[in-house]
């Protein structure tokens, strides 16, 4: 079972700030990458309940099949590969694959045959090292919405909230409280269901 712990810092931008943090890093189309996210809950939420989040990241053509957790001050990843069958069978049936992240789900008390396909996301992403962590600006889309979104994962809490308000201060960027993709994508079909 691939799991590791993600300790993250997260903050909404405007399309002007974007903007400005790619000519700030450098940063020009080729500079991004595609991914998509397909994500999944019971038709009552249990996962959204929890705090947490199931999604397939397709990439390059592999297909990460992640379970996201709270755990203390940081999130709790479990990974795993799926085929191209695997992900269409889970997509379009909601079969999902024995393996670690159906295991980690069952723990949780969610009946995994009840899990649906709730949603697409498509982020285009750059990311890079950026002083003892790893920066990422993206630009989301799903359904009729785009946002734009600054994160900073680090090794230790203290020190990357640290550096990610030096970030915030030194390129004038507000706070703005982020959500993760996965609510912004529960409210973005909220609103197309009302």
């Amino acid at each position: 079972m691939a799991q590791e712990l993600e300790i993250e810092f997260k903050n909404m931008l405007t399309s002007e700030e974007f903007s400005f943090l790619c000519r700030k890093f450098s940063l020009d189309s080729s500079s991004f990458f595609k991914q998509i996210n397909d994500y999944f809950d019971t038709p009552t939420f249990a996962l959204r309940g929890k705090k947490s989040a199931l999604r397939i990241r397709h990439i390059s053509g592999r297909h990460d099949f992640t379970l996201k957790q709270p755990h203390e001050d940081a999130i709790l990843e479990t990974h795993q590969w799926l085929t191209d069958e695997e992900s269409l069978n889970l997509i379009h049936f909601g079969i999902i694959p024995a393996g670690s992240v159906e295991q980690a789900i069952a723990r949780m008390g969610i009946d995994v045959d009840q899990l649906i396909h709730i949603g697409e996301l498509t982020t285009l992403r750059a990311q890079f090292p950026y002083s003892s962590g790893k920066l990422f600006i993206d630009h989301s889309y799903y359904f009729e919405h785009d946002d734009y979104e600054l994160e900073f994962e680090a090794e230790d809490r203290r020190t990357g909230d640290h550096l990610f308000e030096e970030l915030l201060s030194e390129c004038s960027i507000p706070h703005r409280p982020s959500k993760n993709k996965v609510l912004r994508l529960y409210q973005a079909l909220q609103k197309k269901g009302s």
